[in-house]
């Protein structure tokens, strides 16, 4: 039988397979089901900077009557904040008080604002490590791009002053410079990034005439850009990295793998087919690996990266030279 343990941002995993931050990781109870399905590793659901600012404004604004003092606003602003804070500080304690696998905190976050503080209680409550999940959208036509990308950068160091644990940063695929930037993330001290970050989208009702969600779960064809840019960057980097997007299977998990990443996050194939998935999808990459003879991971994670490749040139390839021998 193939052993499927691993290590990730240090920690011991007995599988790569690592439930991402959504709803699946919210509470206790469904905590304890990732972990009874398999999972080697949780995510908790993020809990959002700008959630909890609009919330604890909204309660502000909406109070009948004016406050007598202008200490009252802050008061209830930071009661609000505490409230949110205090319950997520909870679920880790309790968390880490019933798993034996690791616990990853998840910080959705825009700014290095007052997440500082907050990173140093997650650490105290137990958290075996912290992803923090920025994402700041380029939209400001008078903005440039490096002033965005600074703020990856300010998020980071304020946090890494502030805890001793392995930090992860979630990251998209839209900068100007990706690769450079990875590099430049990991110097500074990221021990992962995962990659890549999914966001919400939308589309139009042409009938109704108004905006509408578009669908929150991924596809299996999305898995194809964080596959490139893993298997470019893995061999590169010297901290770890992490898929997600798009991994829907076993074999999604093995082609993460072969591209270097060192542990998949699932997310959008349990809620399609629920959390004991895990279990199957497991069983498939433990058949690949003894149909190909691998009794461990580290005898084939990287082996299809781009630093293993005969053909290195092919990975950088960005337009179609032919699609079919047949249009040849």
């Amino acid at each position: 039988m193939a052993d499927l343990s691993t290590r990730f941002m240090g920690l011991d995993l007995r599988n790569p397979v690592i439930v991402g931050s959504s709803g699946l990781t919210g509470s206790l109870e469904r905590l304890k089901a990732c972990e009874e399905a398999g999972a080697g590793a949780v995510v908790l659901k993020s809990i959002f900077e700008e959630q909890i600012t609009a919330e604890v404004d909204g309660i502000v604004a909406s109070a009948e009557t004016p406050y007598a003092h202008a200490e009252a606003a802050d008061y209830i602003r930071n009661y609000g904040h505490e409230n949110a804070v205090r319950r997520f500080i909870e679920l880790i304690t309790d968390a880490k008080k019933e798993l034996t696998i690791p616990v990853i905190a998840s910080i959705h976050c825009v700014s290095a604002g007052g997440w500082t503080d907050f990173a140093k209680r997650v650490e105290q409550a137990g958290a075996d490590a912290l992803e923090l999940n920025i994402f700041v959208l380029p939209s400001d036509v008078e903005r440039d791009g490096r002033s965005y990308e600074q703020v990856y950068f300010d998020v980071l160091a304020a946090v890494k002053q502030q805890v001793s644990i392995p930090v992860a940063l979630k990251i998209g695929a839209r900068f100007s410079g990706l690769a450079h930037t990875a590099n430049a993330l990991a110097e500074s001290g990221a021990a992962a990034l995962v990659m890549f970050n999914r966001f919400a989208r939308f589309d139009f009702d042409i009938e109704e005439m108004e905006m509408v969600p578009a669908s929150y779960l991924s596809e299996p064809a999305e898995m194809l850009v964080p596959l490139r840019w893993i298997a470019m960057l893995s061999g590169e980097l010297s901290c770890d990295l992490a898929a997600t997007t798009g991994v829907h299977d076993g074999k999604g998990v093995v082609k993460m793998l072969l591209a270097g990443a060192a542990a998949v996050e699932l997310c959008s194939v349990l809620y399609q087919h629920g959390v004991p998935r895990i279990a199957s999808i497991l069983e498939e990459v433990t058949l690949w690996m003894d149909a190909h003879g691998f009794a461990m991971i580290a005898e084939f994670r990287g082996k299809m990266s781009q630093e293993a490749s005969e053909d290195p040139a092919s990975y950088e390839r960005v337009q179609f030279m032919k699609t079919s021998e047949a249009q040849s």
